[in-house]
């Protein structure tokens, strides 16, 4: 399979036939030029047919080696076929509560930032374990697949924000049951999930959510963003500045407090733990450790075995079509003398 290091590079090649037609433009100014000043019997003389041809072969030769340039910049590159790696680890779904409340900010920079720099931390310290990423709110959505490819998992951790999702609450069963659902079928004992929230649940089926992760041998790891005082949530503008606080059906400005028991209820239930972030020094590699310490799966993944280079065929290709587009004599006259 071929593939380019630099892609953008291959634009440069809509130059060329741009090149071609100046080149043509510009012969054919000088034809005029000739016809106009030289007489006409001197003109095979001064510039035989064979001076065209050789000049014609030279600036193909120029010119093929200005696409050899490119392709060499552009990092083509093949590659020596699929090959299946056999790896161990865990399937891992972390569950991120993207509800209004994690705009607080008792937790610098604010609970869900905070949140998502757990999970990238979480990400770099991955040791071919797969993951996957769940958003939830009011609702709950599989934002990333599980997956080995960490690159996507963090694009995908990025563009998680508290506007993602219509529907505002905290619904934890729905966030288990979309992690559950996301497990591979042929996974049926290695499996975790790590869910942050603040805790502010609002719904009434989480023990059927929790059952169904015992049946299903998940272990579920929780961890608690925000202090037990609380804070305000705050309201900005499009330039990024406060214009207000959240408030409720009273005009009262509402004050978000870290709701502990069901996270506690919801680990405990599962021979999980629960975490406070703030109270415990790097909790996310306290789950971490927790979770190496389980079996391992071995499952397949496949990737290209190696990439053959081919930037300096290319380079040298282009290099001996230069040399020769500069040293061929404009006439064969010449060569034959030679």
């Amino acid at each position: 399979m071929l593939s380019f290091l630099h892609p953008e590079i291959l634009w440069l090649l809509l130059v060329i036939p741009i090149l071609w037609i100046i080149d043509i433009f510009i012969s054919k100014k000088k034809k005029q030029l000739i016809q106009k000043n030289i007489h006409p019997e001197m003109i095979p003389r001064l510039y035989p047919d064979d001076m065209k041809s050789m000049k014609r072969i030279k600036k193909i030769l120029l010119f093929m080696s200005l696409v050899m340039i490119i392709l060499a910049l552009s990092g083509l590159r093949i590659g020596s076929g699929l090959k299946e790696l056999k790896q161990e680890g865990m399937d891992v779904i972390v569950a991120v509560d993207l509800s209004t409340s994690m705009s607080a900010e008792d937790i610098s920079p604010s609970r869900l930032e905070r949140s998502k720099y757990e999970v990238k931390r979480l990400i770099t310290m991955l040791k071919g374990d797969r993951i996957g990423l769940v958003a939830f709110a009011g609702v709950s959505y599989l934002q990333c697949p599980i997956t080995s490819d960490y690159r996507t998992a963090s694009m995908m951790l990025e563009m998680m924000d508290v506007d993602l999702l219509p529907v505002q609450g905290t619904a934890f069963a729905d966030a288990i049951n979309t992690a559950l659902d996301a497990f591979p079928d042929e996974n049926q004992k290695y499996k975790a999930i790590i869910m942050i929230s603040d805790g502010e649940d609002h719904e009434q089926e989480i023990e059927k959510a929790v059952q169904r992760a015992v049946e299903e041998n998940v272990v579920i790891y929780t961890l608690g963003v925000g202090t037990l005082k609380g804070s305000t949530i705050p309201i900005y503008n499009n330039n990024g500045l406060i214009v207000d606080y959240m408030r409720d059906s009273e005009d009262r400005v509402i004050t978000t407090v870290l709701q502990e028991n069901t996270l506690k209820q919801i680990s405990s239930m599962t021979n999980g733990r629960y975490y406070r972030l703030g109270a415990v020094r790097n909790p996310i590699e306290a789950i971490y450790e927790h979770i190496l310490h389980g079996d391992r799966q071995e499952y397949q993944t496949h990737e290209f075995a190696r990439y053959r280079e081919l930037y300096l065929v290319f380079a040298s290709i282009a290099l001996i079509l230069l040399i020769l587009g500069v040293v061929l004599p404009e006439t064969r006259k010449k060569v034959e003398r030679g």
